[in-house]
């Protein structure tokens, strides 16, 4: 291969590395299959200056916010530039764990399978009593996206009662409880098997 396809090869992988084209999804529940409607779905391309030079800073360069119609479908419009980092992508809808393409809740699991193309289609899990609120919504803020937009922000409000009300059980129990007699894991979970199981509630519906 001579200089010159060699540098043409360079040049097109630089160049198509930041391309994302304009990408319809669709939103199912993972057990059923059914499409979900109203499901958000927030996408942020960042772009991360000073690689070179050592004094490395992200910053959002694009978000776009949808809503799924009836049948869980929902459309994004691309990106082309070959200097953005690829894109990170939230779903969210009551009743239902958050869906995250870099993590998967409860246990911060490294996602594998998500890919930029049309027709990709994201499976919802349903929103288990024996999860905790607090740590739901720590989930969506750890994602680094832009949280504050009004669909996604207005869409998760509801939780955050649930939440503050298991973050003081679990600050009282702390509390009073002898050193050591239970690890943070078995506080949290006891906290929300008083709050849910034994009240018998489903509020995530």
């Amino acid at each position: 291969m001579g200089i010159k396809h060699i540098v043409f090869a360079i040049i097109l992988i630089f160049l198509t590395s930041g391309c994302y084209a304009w990408m319809t999804g669709i939103v199912v529940d993972a057990e059923t299959g059914k499409p979900i409607d109203g499901a958000v779905v927030l996408v942020e391309w960042t772009y991360t200056s000073g690689k070179w030079m050592g004094l490395r800073s992200t910053s959002s360069y694009k978000v776009v916010e949808r809503v799924t119609d009836k049948e869980g479908k929902f459309t994004v419009s691309g990106v082309f530039n070959p200097l953005v980092n690829p894109p990170t992508v939230v779903v969210y809808k009551k009743g239902y764990v958050a869906w995250r393409s870099d993590f998967i809740f409860p246990d911060y699991r490294k996602r594998e399978e998500f890919q930029w193309k049309n027709n990709y289609m994201f499976k919802l899990e349903r929103f288990k009593k024996i999860y905790s609120h607090s740590r739901h919504i720590s989930f969506l803020s750890s994602s680094g996206l832009s949280l504050s937009s009004t669909k996604l922000e207005h869409a998760h409000s509801w939780e955050i009662p649930y939440a503050r009300e298991e973050e003081r059980l679990v600050r009282k129990k702390r509390n009073t409880q002898k050193k050591g007699e239970y690890t943070e894991k078995e506080i949290w979970r006891e906290v929300v098997e008083e709050l849910y199981f034994q009240k018998g509630e489903d509020i995530s519906e």
